[in-house]
């Protein structure tokens, strides 16, 4: 909740590297076990392909640049990337809820790509 948006920003700032901000968040979720899980994903319908555990997507990328110049590359587990989508400034419920979307559905490859070259941000699961 508000100790994501603190990382982010620490992030943002250079403070932390996007590896330490993992670090934090996995134990961070890891120590508040009254968080609701993320849902699972559906369960595939019948001629769509079924995706192992090993193919899921595991994290939640997010990158930002300014003036063709990244400012935020962050790695967030699954596991928080769900609820802490809630916590990104800037997002639009719309986005929030995109993002849920491919969480659930287990969906690999880019999720949101605003903007151009200069200026952009992109969020990826991997």
């Amino acid at each position: 909740m508000a100790d994501v948006e603190k990382i982010l920003n620490l992030v943002a700032q250079g403070v932390l590297t996007p590896e330490e901000a993992d670090e934090i968040l996995t134990a961070l979720s890891s120590s508040k076990p009254e968080e609701p899980a993320p849902e699972p994903p559906p369960t595939p319908q019948s001629g769509q392909a079924t995706q192992s555990a090993q193919q899921a997507p595991r994290h939640l990328r997010i990158q930002v640049t300014e003036r063709g110049r990244p400012v935020v590359n962050l790695r967030v587990p699954m596991n928080v990337a769900g609820w802490a989508s809630n916590y990104i400034p800037g997002l639009s419920d719309q986005d929030a809820d995109r993002i849920r979307g491919a969480i659930a559905s287990g969906m690999r490859g880019s999720i949101i790509d605003i903007g151009d070259d200069e200026d952009r941000v992109l969020i990826t699961s991997e």
